[in-house]
């Protein structure tokens, strides 16, 4: 029998699978926990902490216990904590290097809840925090003081008073300047001398009387080209003046797109309760669409895997082997599986409306091998503070280049309660009960973001204002508001992932410009009236100075016109000047010629 056993040999065996042993039992589930713990911090930016983890063989599954996921943005919140999570894993396919999850069960989900200790791993920078980027400031409710804001405003008016006066300042100089290299006085006192010596004819004989035709021909072209100077000046010239005064209009015009940018920046007018929907619920529902789309955007390197990595590359990536150390060879497969793959997933949420029970089907990273996009569907019935709530949407990222992602939410007899619409100290609005019934579907293409959505409230219980308001608009607004009894809401959502524009429409902007329009209105019109006054008021002396600036180019006319009509004379003038009769007596063949010849020109 001795021979049969080598004693030795078993005594290794047992030693050796005693330590592996003692490793599995001890050591094992910590580096599952630790290793879950690190990717996922990784992946969410902020801590992912375990109670436990237990890893077992036969059969192959994994459990852990009480997973908290810190809320990026409020390390001292947690986004998700699940009591337990249960899997059965493929033994078969671990051997293959491939982790395939059958069906997973995570129970006791629950959202915002607090947490011990802070979770953060890196400060939260200015631009992630929460801000109330799709408010809009509540009208003025009063008369603001025009002096006050014409102390501080940049009016468009003055800009441009002060913009004319510098160019026809500058224009004033160059044309001056062009005046004196343009032909003058001095030129003009040249031609006349030069005209009255050829009216003297002194040259006797016909060569004297052709030396002053050339003469003549000669003086004409000079003084043509200098006409032509000057009429070219003259009209480039005119075109300036024009274009100035085009400016001044646009000036004297100004005053009225100062007092409707002021009225529309101070809110005071009509169409400004025309927004009170989007000024009441904008923030919120923004608030709502950028918490979705953060976390979407942290799901989506997952949701692309590989693609995500190779920076949305085509094709499969191709690495060249260390020598010696060889690859790994994939064979092409029947049914090919990604190398994670949790089939089913069923969950149970708690909240604090009640209980939510969901599927979620085919939770992969590498969704074009599987060929099948990840799809979901939760709902409940007979909750807490809602009688039914549905919702099914899946995440398409089968062709990565062409993702398109949706959502549909429905919940009925939703009960409000205790939400602040309005922090305003002039006029503040809140709703203290009502029932909601929403629907809502968004869909994402790529980083295109478009959603819509309408809602109808009930029995709806508002208080607005305040004790002893003694402001008639806002005892206008306030009386209308705790009226309302229902409202019907629609919601628009377009943008990207990184922008989006929320707009929002209900009944309660037809109800409070029914209420307080006309008052609005009236307020508007003596805003209106006193904001002309006092811009009329303030522009007066530079309007003044700009008029009489425009006075200084009449004499830079008037000398162009001068120059002009001087030069047409000496041109008419020589051209009139005729050869006396005298001058051809005695000339062979030029006898009978008539008296008084003219030049030939």
């Amino acid at each position: 029998m001795g021979k049969w056993i080598r004693w030795w040999g078993l005594g290794a065996f047992v030693v050796v699978a005693a330590i592996l042993g003692c490793v599995w039992i001890f050591f094992v589930d910590g580096w599952v926990r630790s290793l879950i713990e690190e990717a996922g911090t990784e992946a969410v930016g902020a801590k992912v902490e375990l109670d436990a983890a237990d890893l077992s063989l036969f059969p192959a599954g994994l459990t852990l216990a009480r997973v908290q996921v810190t809320d990026p943005k409020k390390p001292m919140t947690n986004a998700v904590e699940i009591a337990q999570v249960s899997m059965g894993l493929d033994g078969l396919n671990l051997l293959r290097r491939k982790i395939i999850v059958e069906e997973m069960v995570l129970s006791g989900v629950q959202v915002g809840t607090p947490r011990v200790t802070s979770g953060a791993t890196r400060e939260v920078s200015p631009q992630e925090e929460e801000s109330d980027m799709f408010s809009i400031d509540l009208p003025s409710l009063e008369v603001p003081d025009v002096k006050h804001i014409l102390e501080q405003e940049d009016l468009e008016t003055v800009r441009l008073i002060e913009a004319l006066k510098a160019d026809l300042k500058r224009e004033k100089d160059v044309w001056k300047s062009r005046l004196k290299e343009l032909p003058g006085k001095a030129q003009l006192a040249e031609y006349k001398k030069r005209v009255k010596q050829l009216k003297k004819a002194k040259k006797g004989g016909l060569k004297g009387i052709l030396g002053g035709v050339g003469e003549v021909q000669a003086l004409k072209q000079d003084i043509e080209q200098e006409l032509q100077s000057l009429k070219g000046a003259k009209k480039e010239f005119e075109e300036k003046i024009v274009l100035l005064r085009t400016r001044l209009e646009q000036v004297k015009t100004a005053p009225k797109r100062d007092i409707q940018h002021l009225k529309a920046k101070y809110n005071l007018s009509p169409q400004g309760l025309a927004n009170m929907s989007q000024t009441l619920l904008g923030g919120e529902i923004g608030s709502w669409v950028r918490q979705g789309a953060m976390w979407y955007e942290r799901a989506k390197p997952f949701l692309e895997g590989a693609h995500a990595l190779r920076g949305g590359e085509a094709g499969p990536e191709v690495q060249t082997p260390l020598r010696g150390k060889g690859m790994n060879v994939h064979f092409n497969e029947a049914h090919p599986l990604p190398d994670f793959l949790i089939r089913k997933t069923t969950v149970s949420v708690n909240l604090d409306l009640g209980d939510l029970a969901g599927t979620v089907h085919n939770i992969t990273s590498d969704q074009p091998t599987l060929g099948l996009p990840i799809t979901f569907t939760f709902s409940g019935d007979q909750l807490k503070k809602v009688k039914s709530v549905a919702l099914e949407g899946a995440l398409n990222h089968v062709v990565p280049t062409d993702s398109k992602d949706h959502l549909t939410v429905q919940a009925r007899g939703y009960e409000l309660g205790n939400i602040v619409l309005s922090k305003d100290a002039k006029w503040p609005v809140a709703l203290t009960s009502g029932l909601g019934d929403v629907n809502m579907k968004a869909e994402i293409r790529g980083e295109v973001l478009a959603a819509t959505g309408g809602a109808t409230l009930t029995n709806l219980n508002l208080v607005a204002g305040k004790e002893g308001d003694t402001n008639v608009l806002t005892k206008s607004l306030s009386s209308a508001v705790t009226d309302i009894s229902r409202l019907s809401l629609q919601a628009d959502v377009k943008g990207t992932l990184d922008q989006q524009d929320v707009s929002l429409s209900s009944d309660l902007d037809r109800i409070l410009q029914n209420a307080a329009g006309k008052m609005v209105r009236e307020l508007a019109t003596k805003f209106g009236t006193e904001l002309q006054s006092a811009i009329s008021a303030k522009i007066a002396e530079p309007m003044q100075e700009l008029k009489k600036n425009f006075s200084g180019f009449d004499s830079i006319a008037g000398d162009f016109t001068e120059r002009v009509t001087q030069h047409n004379g000496i041109l008419k003038n020589l051209l009139e000047k005729k050869l006396p009769t005298k001058k051809l007596k005695g000339l062979k063949g030029l006898e009978k010629l008539s008296d008084g010849l003219k030049l030939p020109f």
